[in-house]
């Protein structure tokens, strides 16, 4: 029997909202860590809590893959330079919820 669809709103109940943060914020980051090891992806998430406390996960250094997505986003922003050949490059991934 196939699980009911639920509807994706806030939810009101304060205890129901955070016990659905913590095994969804749990479940990001294994599919991060999933996709890290089974596509070779360099993978950074950020995850910031309605009350404002930091979650991260990474499969190398934070730093690096935030100072990557930096520079890449400068270059996509610079008309004179051409974007990174994502050929030439590792899979990459950042992903910043809030």
């Amino acid at each position: 029997m196939a699980r009911e669809k639920i509807q994706i709103k806030k939810i009101d109940n304060a205890t129901a909202r955070q016990v659905t943060f913590s095994k969804r914020r749990r479940g990001l980051f294994k599919k991060a860590e999933e996709l890290s090891i089974l596509c070779d992806a360099e993978v950074g998430l950020i995850i910031f809590s309605a009350t404002g406390r930091l979650f991260e996960f990474s499969s190398s250094s934070m730093k690096d893959i935030i100072e990557r997505h930096s520079v890449h986003s400068k270059k996509i922003l610079s008309p004179e330079q051409p974007s990174l050949d994502l050929n030439d490059l590792p899979a990459a991934m950042f992903v910043i919820c809030h």
